[in-house]
């Protein structure tokens, strides 16, 4: 992983908390959707759905001008973004940057990024289309699309010094959780782990609001608070979990801590203190869960390991 500027990584987070607030402002799923539609007109004019294969001896300008109009399509969902969110990363810069400034492991991060948004946009959209009612559409399918949004302006952003995730493609799903991993465990220390571990609790934080269509001051609700810390506790842990072992015996400690972890960052970002909540009320609820979840999955023994 490139070591990212402290100031891009500021940059990032306060992008996507503006471009989410003023997202969720009106029907949040009604919204979500119609992004979801507007970007599946980009995914429609794909020729392949799979990424193309990199070539480890190409060039920045090789990989773009082979690689299925994929520069045209990264700036397309770049403008769309800009538009939707009410935020500027520069859609009209990518192409000078793309190719002058840019080296291949940037431009791979950043096309991937886009990849993998337009995928889950084309899912939200296809659901709609099935289902005929956005209330009947799966919340996961919602929460995969916004942790895909955040990835992608991260990209944006952090362009000339991407946060690289070598993977396999194998899906929205994996791809997305490999992303937020990586940033809780970089490899970095000091205040630039800090900023990154940061960032993977904005991403998942403002994703669960726009999803709600709460902003943070609802969080001083106790029924919300005990909602946000439960649901960020048990998706963090179970981003975790996916590419980490993690022994039974240690789920209660995993918890207590990411339930702290939480806590603080709602107090110091969000302001949000003085909530009459039993933290252990919820570390109880979550260990519960987890436990559960673990235990159905090991006596099945698909011998694939965990997938949530």
């Amino acid at each position: 992983m490139t070591e990212p500027d402290l100031d891009r990584i500021t940059d990032v987070e306060s992008t996507i908390q503006s471009g989410f607030r003023y997202h969720a402002r009106g029907e949040r799923r009604t919204q979500s959707v119609q992004l979801a539609d507007n970007l599946a007109e980009i995914y429609d004019q794909l020729d392949e759905t799979q990424l193309p294969i990199v070539d480890e001896t190409m060039n920045t300008r090789a990989f773009f001008s082979s690689a299925d109009r994929n520069l045209q399509r990264t700036r397309k969902v770049a403008e769309v973004l800009e538009d939707s969110l009410d935020v500027g990363f520069g859609h009209s810069k990518l192409t000078r940057i793309a190719m002058t400034g840019a080296n291949l492991s940037s431009a791979v991060a950043f096309v991937t990024a886009a990849h993998n948004l337009l995928l889950t946009a084309n899912d939200l959209d296809q659901a709609h289309r099935t289902t005929g009612s956005i209330s009947d559409i799966a919340t996961e399918l919602f929460l995969n699309f916004y942790r895909a949004i955040g990835i992608f302006i991260a990209e944006a952003i952090l362009f000339t010094s991407p946060i690289n995730y070598e993977i396999a493609w194998k899906g929205t799903r994996v791809l997305n959780n490999r992303f937020l991993y990586t940033l809780r465990h970089s490899g970095f220390s000091g205040r630039l782990d800090e900023l990154l571990k940061g960032l993977h609790r904005l991403i998942l934080s403002e994703s669960h609001y726009a999803i709600r269509g709460i902003l943070p001051s609802a969080l001083r609700a106790p029924e919300e608070f005990i909602s946000y810390l439960s649901s960020m506790t048990k998706q963090t842990l179970r981003i975790v979990w996916e590419f980490t072992d993690i022994e039974i015996s240690e789920i209660r400690s995993k918890v207590e801590s990411v339930v702290d972890e939480y806590h603080k960052f709602a107090e110091n970002r969000y302001d949000i203190t003085a909530v009459d909540v039993a933290l252990d009320d919820v570390v109880r609820d979550v260990v519960s869960e987890l436990t559960a979840e673990i235990d159905l999955l090991r006596s099945q023994n698909t011998g694939e390991g965990i997938d949530w």
